[in-house]
């Protein structure tokens, strides 16, 4: 028990510096991190480059990050029964019985080349 209290105070003293020192993080996370105090979370932001090693970037970082993520929400995930915003394309897809969709254009133009193939033949 006091070997595992010896290596949570490691971890938090590797940690709490304003520089994370890389290769003594990487060291202590070689035999795994603990769950204590959110330890595992932060050693892997820090080991795959998702936060800085500069822990005063770090709430600057994570806003912009969160911002980010939230665009690629708005963006990207479409809630099931709402519309699509009034600039979005997301309407118009190959199945769209409306005329004036860039896909009926396409397969009209398609039509058009198959009857020329027909009438050469």
């Amino acid at each position: 028990m006091a070997a595992y209290k010896a290596r949570l105070k490691a971890f938090e003293d590797t940690l709490n510096n304003e520089r994370i020192d890389l290769k003594t993080l990487r060291k202590l996370c070689f035999n795994g991190c603990p769950f204590e105090h959110g330890y595992r979370s932060t050693c892997w932001k820090i080991l795959l480059n998702y936060l800085p090693l500069d822990v005063s970037q770090w709430k600057e970082i994570l806003e912009k990050q969160r911002k980010l993520y939230t665009h690629f929400v708005h963006e990207m995930i479409v809630e099931p029964g709402t519309k699509a915003s009034a600039g979005s394309q997301a309407d118009d897809h190959p199945l769209n019985p409306n005329p004036d969709s860039n896909w009926g254009a396409f397969f009209k133009d398609n039509d058009m080349l198959l009857q020329i193939d027909k009438d050469c033949r």
